[in-house]
């Protein structure tokens, strides 16, 4: 047993889905938009990327109470060329816009071969895996990024916050196990060190600076993402400009993060690809699974280890978390007691 292995309760994925349910009921958010957010952040935990599930409630919650997030949006379309289109999201919570956005982009993809769809005035997204997982189950090459909801990460040799730790995921179709790649520009998310705070566990070197702008292991000491190298800082920065400037807002740096309007909300960028109006999908997906085998077949560094594919993790993690449960830190489950009260995370505990 691990550290992080006494600091959690094993919770099954239909009770956290259940007090998901629960909490987004509270502000009335519209059924169908709350069925793809319960559905986002049980997922999230699924696969092992716990910065994405519970922990984000908290903070929907506030957005839900302060009208930052609208519980029933009603997306527009817009500014609408050939294979290109924009969304403005009304608000959205960020996974129903994205799910709707990528949703579009493959269907057009389906006739043009190839669909790029901009959003603005959304919210946080969560794992950008998702939605390029959607364009790979569909037979499509996808890619999703976002600018994020705070200005977070500072640039390669800088110790101040200037970028956001934007999320960037391309996914490439092969059958029921697509290669997905799905990364924070960072050298991990913000989540992430949150999510080593509530384990009580140090953060390794690296990973984020304190205020001083020194590196730092302490998660609650945390001011700033660090870039990790100049290829995320500079990942990051073409993010921001491709989910602002390009979409017609500012770059993130710019924006006003605690304002609810069109010109400072979140913004995404989907593209999608039909590989197989170049070559037959089963042609692709053969080459791919080649490829893969290839890649599998690498000598591990450790005797007993194997080597993964991009996506291979979150597969396997989820195979046993459907079996044994998922693994919530009691620190976030009295966090969210705190806030949401010891009634609701009864839910969890299944007292109620």
């Amino acid at each position: 047993m691990t550290a992080a292995d006494g600091a959690c309760l094993r919770v099954p994925a239909e009770r956290v889905d259940r007090f998901i349910g629960a909490m987004l009921d509270r502000h009335g958010v519209r059924p169908d938009v709350a069925a793809v957010i319960r559905s986002h952040l049980v997922q999230a935990h699924l696969w092992g990327i716990d910065s994405h599930g519970l922990q984000q409630l908290i903070g929907y919650d506030r957005s839900l109470g302060n009208g930052r997030i609208n519980p029933s949006p009603t997306l527009r379309f817009e500014a609408t060329h050939g294979c290109l289109m924009r969304v403005d999201a009304d608000r959205s919570p960020g996974q129903y816009a994205a799910a709707q956005a990528m949703g579009r982009a493959i269907e057009v993809a389906r006739t043009t071969g190839m669909a790029a769809v901009g959003v603005t005035n959304s919210n946080h997204f969560g794992v950008a895996g998702v939605y390029t997982r959607m364009a790979a189950a569909a037979g499509m090459v996808g890619f999703a990024t976002s600018d994020t909801n705070a200005v977070d990460l500072a640039p390669f040799g800088g110790c101040a916050a200037r970028l956001g730790n934007n999320p960037l995921s391309w996914a490439i179709p092969c059958g029921d196990t697509p290669v997905v790649l799905d990364m924070a520009a960072g050298t991990v998310s913000g989540g992430r060190i949150r999510h080593f705070a509530y384990l009580g566990l140090p953060i390794p070197p690296g990973w984020a600076l304190d205020a001083e702008g020194r590196d730092t292991f302490d998660p609650a000491a945390s001011a700033v993402n660090a870039p990790g190298s100049p290829k995320g800082s500079g990942l990051a920065f073409i993010a921001d400009l491709l989910c602002g400037p390009l979409l017609g807002t500012d770059a993130a740096m710019f924006k006003r993060k605690a304002v609810h309007d069109a010109a400072n909300g979140t913004g995404h960028l989907f593209w999608v690809l039909d590989g197989a109006a170049w070559n037959g999908r089963a042609e692709v997906e053969a080459r791919v699974e080649a490829a893969i085998a290839g890649l599998k077949a690498t000598p591990p560094i450790d005797a007993g280890d194997e080597v993964l594919y991009p996506g291979e993790r979150e597969r396997l993690t989820e195979r046993e978390r459907r079996r044994d449960g998922i693994p919530l830190p009691h620190a976030l489950l009295q966090a969210l007691g705190e806030h949401f009260g010891d009634d609701a995370t009864a839910l969890l505990r299944d007292e109620s």
